[in-house]
């Protein structure tokens, strides 16, 4: 099916034909001419808007293309917020990977990536260069003061056995964990507040002593000194060997000086905690809790820092998990979603009319002389009645002229609705209907007119006055 289309170009030739017929056969009337004349220069006018249309660009297609982005963006924030996946990677130890896959598997919206790392100063090193967004980091090492952190619910404890209750003193060699890692960093702090940091050589063998395989505890070993969960299988294990061979659980005090060292917290390790039979320890010993955190690269958004501190959860997955009941606060998270979502529509809805309003101010013009063409041509057929007029010549040229501002009319309005034509936009604005509504009205009132040819009116005379007066 063909398209119905308004052509510009008709109406530029009807309105110079007009303008021809209007010399040719009311050639005394300057004015109907000048008014032809105008007509078919807001028709060129708006052949010259058409091609300015067709551009690729413009401010015309201003509302769309904002429409179109925002919109866009709109949807993407949606997914982000409501159904998108985030990838987080995370440094962590091979021996801890298992157990942050028990956990994320609660996770919603949220996958982590592990990357296998040495240790937690490795795991630190890597958050803060952004190489990872997300790494858990034993407190005691250097961390910069920017990175935003999590403090975990599940702290590590310090363990300090002692060969034979040996006074400190003699102790010489201690055996702890990797090189530089957290607890041979909480080591050497212990070490330096108790003012043996320089003569006290370690031995980084705990891995061989929880191992599973048969281990032998070198005879010069005075002391272990780790940060470690003491309900860790591998702690156990190492425990009970220590207490075979001898060594003593002794409280790590550091008295005053404990405050200096923010991650530290005072605890208390039960008797029996790590061996029932026999009860080891045998008595309750005072130690330090050694925090453990969470720590995000510069810049991750706190939208996935909050979903991230899933990981410091303890718990395991309820049998409850899949059911939603709502508490007050999740209730006023769903509100404050809605909320946030119908803001941002209304603003693109303001933009978009905004942006509108713009757009229109270009057009305003147009249409107010388009209006002020209409005002001239009322002024003008507003003298050429018929009604009454006796005389043919005189009564032939008022028709003519009320038949050819007619036509006049017709040509504004087309115009006015080429312009809407191609600027759909042009609909959300009522400058075209008031264009048309005045056309068709002054047209209506020029037809009543010309009706009025038809109707012989008598010619008005004065009344005789009556000369004989009755008495």
């Amino acid at each position: 099916m063909t398209r119905l289309r308004l052509e510009i170009k008709p109406l530029i030739d009807s309105a110079e034909r007009l303008r021809a017929e209007i010399l040719r056969q009311l050639p005394t009337h300057q004015g109907l001419p000048a008014l032809a004349e105008r007509v078919a220069s807001a028709a060129r006018e708006a052949e010259t808007v058409s091609r300015d249309l067709n551009k690729p660009f413009g401010l015309h297609r201003l509302p769309v293309v904002f429409l179109a982005v925002a919109l866009v963006l709109f949807v993407g924030w949606v997914y982000m917020h409501f159904w998108g996946v985030s990838v987080l990677t995370i440094a962590l130890p091979d021996r801890d990977a298992q157990e942050l896959r028990t956990k994320v598997s609660r996770a919603h919206r949220l996958l982590f990536k592990p990357v296998i790392v040495r240790g937690s100063r490795e795991a630190a090193e890597m958050v803060a260069e952004g190489k990872v967004d997300l790494a858990f980091v034993q407190g005691g090492l250097p961390m910069s003061a920017d990175l935003p952190r999590l403090e975990t619910q599940q702290p590590e404890i310090v363990l300090w056995f002692v060969r034979n209750g040996k006074p400190f003193a003699e102790v010489k060699r201690v055996l702890t964990s990797l090189s530089g890692e957290g607890s041979h960093s909480v080591a050497q702090a212990f070490m330096k507040a108790w003012k043996q940091d320089s003569h006290i050589e370690y031995v980084h063998d705990w891995k061989g002593l929880s191992d599973e395989e048969p281990y032998a505890i070198p005879a010069d070993i005075d002391a272990v000194f780790v940060v470690k969960d003491p309900a860790d299988e591998r702690t156990l294990r190492a425990s009970e060997r220590l207490a075979k061979a001898g060594f003593v659980m002794g409280s790590p005090d550091l008295g005053a000086r404990a405050t200096q060292l923010d991650y530290l917290k005072p605890t208390t390790i039960p008797a029996g905690y790590l061996l029932s039979i026999p009860s080891f320890p045998p008595e309750a010993v005072p130690t330090y809790s050694v925090a453990t955190y969470l720590v995000a690269r510069p810049n991750l958004t706190p939208r996935l820092l909050a979903v991230a501190s899933i990981l410091i959860e303890g718990r395991p997955p309820s049998i409850t998990s899949g059911s939603f009941d709502g508490t007050i606060s999740e209730t006023s998270e769903i509100f404050q979603g809605v909320e946030a979502l119908m803001g941002i529509l209304i603003n693109i809805v303001l933009a978009f009319l905004a942006l509108l309003g713009i757009e229109m101010l270009t057009y305003r013009k147009r249409f107010h002389e388009l209006n002020s063409l209409i005002s001239l041509i009322s002024m003008h057929q507003s003298s050429k009645d018929v009604l009454g007029v006796t005389d043919p010549e005189r009564r032939r040229d008022n028709l003519l002229y009320l038949s050819l501002c007619s036509d006049l009319l017709g040509l504004v309005s087309s115009v006015s609705g080429y312009y809407t034509q191609e600027n759909s936009s042009l609909l959300f604005n009522n400058l075209p209907e008031i264009i048309h509504q005045r056309c068709d009205g002054l047209k209506i009132n020029i037809q009543l007119k010309i009706l009025h040819a038809t109707i012989d009116a008598p010619s008005l005379q004065k009344p005789e006055s009556n000369s004989a007066v009755t008495n």
